[in-house]
């Protein structure tokens, strides 16, 4: 073995410019915090959240970003740590409106009146513009982290402004609504699109190219099974034009779990107002018949019970509120045991736009079973 300062230079390993960590073989780590702050801005940064007639609400500072985040490649594969808390903003502008003033009170005959009457040319009160107001608070989302990257991240929020008189009052528990319904999703969906784009962004373009291998492989194979079934044309051979088979428009969804509890423990947070308010934290409405009509999320989710067979069956009308209008799928919820001290809740979901699917998918697994299993701990998973 060479003592101290006589090996050969050639034994040394060095972090050289031109090096490269071919197929991303070796452990490397990026520092992608610097990106998720820029991107996290950019899906943040004065977004209108939602605007009508009355309001805008909307995020009104740029957010600020603490915490880490890397990504670590070995052997070809991306490992994400990410640990970030993010805060931000909010405010919701009250835009000017008309109102037409309180009716003059009675008075009593007299000299005042008598020059309160000259003044009257008997026009309609003119109406009062009222001024623009601002309510405003801060969303906090405290934990963004790679141990709970497919569920929707914890969201908090503060109001600053006072309740001073009853207008104000009665505007803040309109606010208070609208972030229930429409603040707290709009965040968590914000957060989840940035997980995506992280992945994207830092994946190992040795993963990517597999990926893209596979795919030409795929490709490849069915092409070839193609050509060699297509017929040899001969003289005496008859080709037909048949009618070009129509792409499906919509699909089937399908999905099974396991809630430790009984079915009609099961069916009743399906139905129950309150258990559905519970576990979406948000506004729902539930006609407990047949024929009513039900919503969660603020209407984000609408729909009428066709079936209700309590601790069996239930069979809606399903739609989401930006689905074109007439289009509607059905949802057939069965529960069930087979034994285990265990209830079987399957999902069937037809009618399913095509390019809504995985929206749909996502939705019905992180924003309303596994809110059940843990708002009710009906998980049947031991940890």
């Amino acid at each position: 073995m060479a003592k101290v300062g006589e090996g050969d230079p050639r034994w040394i390993v060095e972090n050289r410019e031109d090096g490269h960590n071919v197929n991303g073989w070796h452990w490397s780590e990026k520092d992608c915090l610097p990106w998720s702050k820029n991107t996290i801005g950019g899906l943040f940064d004065k977004k209108v959240i939602q605007e009508t007639d009355e309001y805008t609400f909307k995020i009104s500072s740029t957010p600020v970003v603490s915490g880490e985040c890397t990504a670590n490649n070995r052997k070809g594969k991306t490992i994400f740590l990410y640990e970030l808390d993010v805060k931000m903003n909010w405010e919701v502008v009250f835009k000017p409106k008309k109102v037409l003033p309180p009716p003059p009170t009675t008075k009593s005959k007299g000299a005042a009146d008598d020059i309160d009457e000259e003044d009257d040319d008997g026009k309609p009160a003119e109406p009062i513009i009222t001024q623009k107001k601002t309510i405003s608070g801060e969303f906090t989302v405290p934990y963004i982290s790679d141990e709970n990257g497919d569920e929707a991240p914890t969201v908090r929020y503060t109001i600053n402004t006072t309740a001073d008189n009853d207008e104000t009052k009665q505007s803040i528990n309109m606010v208070q609504s609208l972030l229930k319904s429409h603040g707290v999703p709009f965040v968590q969906s914000q957060c989840q699109e940035f997980i995506k784009l992280l992945k994207k962004e830092f994946v190992s373009k040795k993963q990517v190219e597999q990926s893209q291998q596979q795919q030409t492989a795929n490709t490849t194979t069915n092409t070839t099974t193609t050509t060699n079934t297509v017929p040899k044309v001969t003289s005496s051979t008859v080709i037909f034009n048949s009618t070009p088979t129509k792409k499906p428009t919509t699909k089937t969804l399908k999905l099974k779990e396991e809630f430790q509890c009984s079915p009609m423990d099961a069916y009743d947070v399906f139905v129950n107002i309150n258990k559905l308010r519970a576990f979406t934290q948000s506004d729902c409405t539930f006609e407990n018949e047949e024929g009513g009509k039900f919503s969660l999320y603020g209407g984000s989710i609408q729909g009428v019970n066709k079936t209700l067979s309590p601790g069996s069956k239930i069979v809606q009308t399903w739609r989401l509120d930006n689905w074109s209008k007439g289009v509607e799928s059905q949802v057939t919820i069965t529960f069930s045991v087979d034994g285990k001290p265990l209830t079987n809740v399957e999902i069937v979901q037809t009618g399913i736009p095509i390019d809504e699917f995985e929206k749909t998918e996502e939705g019905w697994k992180r924003n309303i079973l596994d809110r059940i299993k843990h708002t009710f701990s009906y998980s049947s998973k031991i940890f």
